[in-house]
């Protein structure tokens, strides 16, 4: 049985993208038996990591509006290297408002079935067919935010609406981490009246514009600091410790197609 990530930040700009994809890299390489694919269902492309491009969900529209989409067909449009897939979101952004969520849940269904993971990157829009159709998915969710008071403060005012759609996250990511911060894990866990083992803390490094230019992730680069944070992260989703996925890590530098 296939299992589901799906990455949800609390706003724009969180870094959503860079970690679900970060954390699809990781599972691929330590787990190299296993199908792993990333989607983007945030409502946009999402390929600014990718640099040969990716195939865009739209290519796939009818497809799934019709319930037609198989799993060799869904595999024959991804973007491949190895044993990581990939598949783009809309192209097009002003077509977002013609997916309805039904859409997501059948693309993640077929998805399911043609691989051991699948890690998506749900956006942070709950107005967006896809995202939300992310989010309403049976499956363990994760909330990226920052330490920064506006994404502390609107998560504090978004909760409700999110309990009442029984769509609360299993942990939460706090991403571009500095632990000098007046915002230290332990702080937050406290404020937001959770356990501080739920809280996984990916750092800040310096290079994350120079990602966006050469088009790879923080984790294809190797990057000190995120690319271990990175590796307690998929270590937790799968059960195995961080050293396991970091020791691959340190013996060669992964070859994908970011």
């Amino acid at each position: 049985m296939s299992e589901y990530f799906i990455f949800h930040g609390i706003d724009h700009k969180v870094g959503t993208t860079m970690v679900a994809l970060s954390v699809a890299e990781a599972l691929a390489e330590r787990l190299p038996e296993k199908k792993v694919l990333f989607l983007a269902l945030n409502g946009r492309e999402s390929a600014e990591y990718v640099r040969a491009g990716a195939e865009s969900v739209d290519a796939l529209k009818s497809r799934l509006e019709s319930r037609l989409l198989g799993e060799e067909e869904l595999i024959a449009h991804c973007f491949c290297a190895k044993n990581l897939y990939a598949l783009g979101g809309i192209a097009n952004e002003e077509d977002e408002r013609y997916y309805m969520p039904e859409a997501a849940s059948f693309l993640l269904d077929v998805a399911g079935r043609a691989f051991d993971f699948v890690v998506a990157d749900g956006g942070n829009r709950l107005d967006n067919g896809l995202a939300f159709g992310a989010l309403l998915y049976d499956a363990n969710r994760f909330l990226v935010l920052t330490q920064q008071e506006t994404a502390l403060a609107r998560w504090e005012k978004r909760k409700a609406l999110y309990e009442r759609l029984c769509v609360m996250p299993k942990a939460y990511v706090l991403n571009n981490y500095v632990e000098k911060d007046i915002y230290p894990a332990d702080y937050v866990a406290r404020r937001f009246e959770e356990e501080r083992e739920r809280f996984h803390c990916v750092r800040f490094v310096q290079g994350g514009r120079r990602a966006e230019i050469e088009r790879k992730t923080l984790w294809a680069s190797a990057a000190d600091g995120f690319a271990d944070d990175i590796a307690a992260l998929a270590g937790a989703l799968t059960g195995e410790t961080a050293d396991a996925f970091a020791a691959r890590k340190r013996r060669r530098r992964w070859k994908s197609f970011i």
